[in-house]
């Protein structure tokens, strides 16, 4: 995990190689503060800019359990429970994602928080995620493997992807 005094290490990191105009992705294993560094520097270098964005969080009660919700919202949807296994609940997160997206205007940057390898299956879902770094400023963190914006950076203009593992190597 990451400490306080690393953490503005990685801001001002973060910082360097953000253009004002580029898409943002951030990557790393699992657990080494991917999330957590896309909050702190949001909260240091775009706190006054208007930003919209899907979130996902792990949430561990009696169960695991993964939550969607709007950024900047506390209203939340659960689209993953373990009992014995993880079942994902695709139309619950397809149905909300979709509402999200479709009410997405006029952002300074859009933030996804996180894509991961969950909608590799989901290819009308994946088109249309993609088709917003058009028209968009993205700010997201990205499972490495089985991403399918990984897996589309060809398709993609103006974007840098800023490895955690790197900095831990």
């Amino acid at each position: 995990m990451i400490n306080f005094r690393d953490l503005d290490f990685l801001v001002e990191s973060l910082r360097k190689v953000d253009n004002g105009k580029n898409h943002i992705l951030i990557t790393g294993n699992i657990k080494v503060g991917k999330s957590t560094l896309l909050k702190a520097f949001i909260k240091k270098h775009y706190q006054n800019s208007k930003i919209d964005g899907i979130m996902t969080e792990l949430v561990i009660t009696d169960k695991f359990r993964i939550e969607l919700f709007r950024y900047g919202t506390k209203e939340r949807f659960i689209i993953g429970e373990r009992e014995s296994e993880m079942k994902f609940f695709d139309d619950v997160f397809l149905k909300k994602s979709y509402e999200f997206m479709d009410d997405f205007k006029d952002n300074d940057i859009l933030v996804f928080d996180e894509i991961g390898n969950k909608e590799g299956h989901l290819k009308e879902y994946c088109k249309k995620l993609l088709s917003l770094f058009e028209n968009n400023r993205i700010f997201a963190v990205l499972k490495k493997s089985g991403n399918p914006i990984i897996d589309n950076l060809d398709k993609l203009e103006d974007f840098v992807i800023f490895d955690l593992d790197k900095f831990y190597e």
